[in-house]
């Protein structure tokens, strides 16, 4: 089976190559901004406040879900 030769493919073409660059640039750019971003330290704030009244986990009414079904 015949191959084409390589010098056949044109690559090239200026607009894919442009593209390309500028598409790299961008990964590039977007890299670095992720890495030169530095976390912001929260300032200190003052104590905790706490509930004085405990809330209710529980739910005052309980459910039963009954689930049936036929194999078939």
């Amino acid at each position: 089976m015949p191959t084409k030769p390589f010098s056949a493919l044109r690559g090239e073409s200026t607009v894919p190559t442009v593209l390309t660059v500028l598409v790299c640039a961008w990964f590039l750019a977007a890299s670095g901004a992720i890495l030169a971003d530095r976390v912001a330290v929260a300032p200190a704030q003052g104590p905790t406040m706490v509930c004085s009244a405990p809330l209710p986990v529980v739910p005052d009414m309980h459910e039963t879900i009954t689930v049936e079904a036929q194999r078939g």
